[in-house]
């Protein structure tokens, strides 16, 4: 088999989902039905492939993301299962930056839900499929959930399958799906998940479903020829105008062809419990889903460096077939293997044995083991083609590794990087994992000073498994600070802390996370030292929240420095901005390898805080100005941290007190209330937690205001078929009557509100909470914050 189409083959696919929407038994089904495992477990009694740490067990949740490999229909699928808590939101960032494509699982008595719309509008630059879960469950309504996601999501949908029903003891039992490509009517036995009752929806006994199925089709045609005339040319000429004619190869080729245009969202359902509709998902998985030759260029930091896709080798950069590019998206420690790094291939080969260079740091080292994960059983390989997924492992890597890192090496030759060295792929990074910012902060301290080392240590696995927990010193107090993304994060983090790393640790209560900022951009300051290495820099507030890793200007390009929204600017340098891509460059040391270095400082220098709390700083831009310069024959980057440290330490040490503020997380609220609780729940909301009340709706969706009137014409008009749970949510008076408040307030002000809320409405009520940004505090909060 040619390496062109092995790769064609594959399928890196991601699971995401609103917590307890069914991702993880969904997941047990998929590998059961592939024959990757003989039995499936069950999340309640901790049985489960993919959530396999104890605390996952325990709780019965997702909490890191597991990898797991199998074959369908001659395809191989890597998929990843994400977390659906809010907390771990940041393991869902990391997965989808990998990924080709996904499956978005909705549950179909709630719909769509807050973390649904967050991990859709993450993944908005890759194609997704829908698949609708718990259609057996009281309250399930698929045409009502299929309404939300064209109206809460802006996607046009292609119904692949529509759910069918049963009497059983007087009541309409789900029982299979009606294929709408294929013709087909399955009916899954409850007492023998294995069997599928597959029938022609011609024959007499489907008479029931033959309207249904006409209409889903002419529907399912109509939406397509809008994107693809190469439909519009098989329906007129091969199917005659005739929808039920038109042949199936066709209607999937064309549904595949307008999903990797992202322009539709083929929807299935199903009850992943109940196992009925989980072959047809894995049948769409690999038809519609893209193979890694359909996606788009990953982003990489030389704007200018070619990048095609050969016939023979994939994806390669620069012309040279032999150059390997990987992406480390994840890092664990394993008590037996060690430090273990998750990669993505993106060109090129990588194998056992060779040596690889780490373009994010400057590190060059060997590979020690590769292996492939499949959740927590390890399966050794001697190596990763491009588009593949796996782990490199080993002693040899410790250290060398991190979350987000770039690393390139020869396909062919075992050392073959000197050949690379004056190349411009040499520096190629592809762009790392934007690292949000946290929110919540508790103290570490070692029980006595012969512990502070190993606390250190714990710690240090802790942030390298997991970039957003983040640990900081408090000068002021003396204290160890640990921060994250959520109150059940650090809970997570205290219990690895303890019980898997055995730190012995006082670990505090949870606090929010404040930042502070400069008010006023600094004047620059320039130095120059006695070996004419000369800097010219400033700092300046940044006015908005920014998400991107690297930021090409014509002048400038911005870089990341991690989660709290700084930013290092380098303006052009003249003398050599004209070589930072080609092979022409004059210094001994490598542009990147300037650029890492003073990014290093930053950090430091950012990370001690400002002078009204000692609060790391946030949403500053270090500018380091055009005229900088550095000897050709300098060799070492200890003067540039040197130089670049002391001219930041002098810039922040001379802005007064008055110069800086502190900051807050802001929260996005989303509150379901009934109509007779709503005055309590606002009068709280107002007057108890300083919120902003943005809006109130009603809890239908032909009442919403914020989506588009589009969106809103499409999904009046999309065919869906008879839906009882819409129809009585329609007429209930419960459903009416209940209001959608949306609001913001200050992360303080909002800790262990669900406890107030269920006093407010007697638990009739339900809430959700997303991260918006940092607010500076107003002097009242302020002047309280201080005298604490």
């Amino acid at each position: 088999m040619g390496i062109f189409n092995a790769i064609s083959k594959l399928r890196n696919i991601g699971i995401i989902a609103h917590i307890d929407a069914g991702k993880t038994t969904t997941t047990e089904r998929l590998l059961y039905y592939a024959g990757k495992i003989s039995r499936f477990g069950d999340v309640h009694t901790g049985d489960t492939t993919t959530d396999y740490l104890p605390q996952e067990r325990a709780r019965g949740i997702t909490i890191q993301n597991a990898t797991v490999s199998f074959p369908w229909n001659g395809k191989n699928i890597n998929l990843i299962d994400t977390p659906g808590h809010m907390d771990f939101f940041f393991e869902v960032i990391k997965a989808l930056k990998v990924l080709d494509g996904c499956v978005v699982i909705l549950d179909a008595v709630s719909g769509v839900e807050s973390q649904t719309e967050n991990c859709w509008n993450l993944a908005s630059h890759i194609p997704k499929i829908c698949f609708i879960n718990k259609m057996d469950r009281v309250g399930a309504g698929f045409s009502r959930t299929v309404k939300e996601v064209i109206w809460k999501l802006n996607s046009r949908v292609v119904l692949v399958n529509v759910p069918i029903f049963a009497k059983v003891n007087s009541e309409e039992q789900f029982v299979g799906v009606l294929d709408v490509v294929n013709r087909k009517v399955l009916k899954w036995d409850p007492n023998e998940p294995d069997n599928i009752d597959v029938s022609d929806v011609s024959i007499p006994n489907n008479k029931e479903f033959l309207e249904q199925f006409t209409k889903s089709r002419e529907s399912m045609v109509e939406t397509l020829s809008m994107f693809d005339d190469k439909l519009v040319e098989s329906f007129l000429e091969d199917a005659e105008g005739d929808y039920l004619k038109l042949n199936p190869e066709i209607l999937n080729e064309s549904i595949r062809r307008v999903t990797l245009q992202n322009k539709i969202t083929p929807v299935l359902c199903g009850s992943a419990f109940k196992n009925i509709g989980v072959q047809p998902l894995l049948d769409s998985i690999v038809n519609y889903l893209p193979s890694p030759l359909d996606v788009k260029y990953p982003e990489i930091n030389l704007k200018n460096l070619p990048m095609k896709y050969q016939s023979q080798a994939g994806l390669v950069f620069n012309n040279n077939k032999s150059l390997c590019a990987a992406l480390a998206f994840k890092v664990i420690h394993d008590p037996i293997r060690g430090m273990m790094v998750f990669v993505r291939v993106y060109s090129g080969t990588l194998k056992n044995g060779h040596v690889v260079h780490n373009t994010t740091t400057g590190e060059t080292f060997k590979i020690g083991k590769l292996i492939r994960m499949n959740a927590n059983m390890p399966e050794e390989i001697w190596q990763l083609g491009t588009g593949e997924i796996g782990v490199i492992t080993g002693t040899s890597i410790a250290g060398k590794l991190s979350t987000g890192d770039t690393i390139i090496s020869d396909s062919l030759k075992r050392d073959g990087l000197k050949s690379l060295n004056r190349k411009p792929e040499f520096n190629l990074q592809i762009n790392p994992i934007v690292t949000p910012p946290p929110v919540f902060t508790i103290s570490v301290e070692p029980k006595t000073l012969g512990n502070k080392k190993s606390m250190e240590n714990a710690l240090n696995i802790l942030i390298t498994e997991d970039p957003s927990l983040h640990v900081t010193k408090d000068a002021e107090l003396g204290q160890t600070l640990l921060s994250g993304m959520g109150e059940l994060h650090l809970q997570i983090a205290k219990n690895r802390l303890l019980n898997e790393l055995n730190a012995d640790v006082n670990v505090g209560k949870v606090m929010v996370s404040y930042k502070e900022t400069i008010n006023e951009p600094s004047d620059v300051t320039i130095m120059e030292n006695e070996n004419k290495v000369k800097f010219s820099i400033a700092i300046e507030p940044i006015q908005e929240d920014l998400s991107e890793n690297i930021i090409h200007k014509d002048t400038e390009t911005w870089y990341s420095l991690g989660s709290d929204n700084n930013y290092l600017v380098m303006e052009k340098n003249q003398k050599f901005s004209d070589h930072l891509e080609d092979a022409d460059w004059p210094l001994q040391i490598p542009y990147n390898t300037i650029v890492h270095s003073l990014m290093s400082s930053c950090i430091v220098i950012l990370q001690r805080g400002g002078k009204l709390r000692n609060f790391p700083l946030y949403a500053c831009a270090i500018r380091v100005k055009g005229d900088w310069e550095i000897p050709l024959d300098m060799t070492s980057p200890v003067e540039i941290l040197t130089l670049s440290r002391t001219i930041l330490t002098k810039i922040t040490n001379e802005v007064q007190e008055e110069g800086y503020s502190v900051l807050e997380p802001l929260m996005n609220l989303t509150i379901g209330v009934m109509g007779q609780d709503m005055g309590s729940v606002i009068q709280d909301l107002t007057s108890a937690r300083s919120a902003n009340v943005l809006s109130i709706d009603e809890d239908i969706i032909s009442s919403s205001g914020e989506k588009s009137l589009e969106f809103q014409q499409i999904a009046e008009n999309q065919y869906l078929p008879p839906d009882l749970t819409l129809n009585n949510a329609r007429l209930g008076n419960d459903s009416v009557s209940k209001k959608i408040i949306k609001a913001t307030a200050p992360l303080k002000e909002i800790m262990a509100y669900s406890n107030k809320l269920r006093s407010l409405t007697q638990g009739r009520a339900s809430f959700d909470t997303t991260y918006k940004g940092m607010i500076k505090l107003n002097q009242e909060r302020l002047r309280i914050l201080l005298n604490e």
